[in-house]
């Protein structure tokens, strides 16, 4: 049994697991496959962060 970590994770799926939670684009209104990996990961720690019920990757 294998365990993917964060820094494991490349940036499409990402994005697909930010599609999967309805977030479409980035908070500035930028298309998601704009985003830096970086961008993409900060935005779904910050999601974390706010206690949002999301379950990410």
């Amino acid at each position: 049994m294998s365990f993917e970590t964060l820094s494991q994770i490349d940036k499409a799926q990402i994005i697909d697991t930010l599609l999967e939670h309805q977030f479409f684009k980035m908070p500035d209104g930028r298309q998601l496959y704009e985003a830096t990996e970086e961008e993409l990961r900060l935005l779904i720690c910050s999601q974390l962060e706010q206690g949002n019920d999301y379950t990410f990757l």
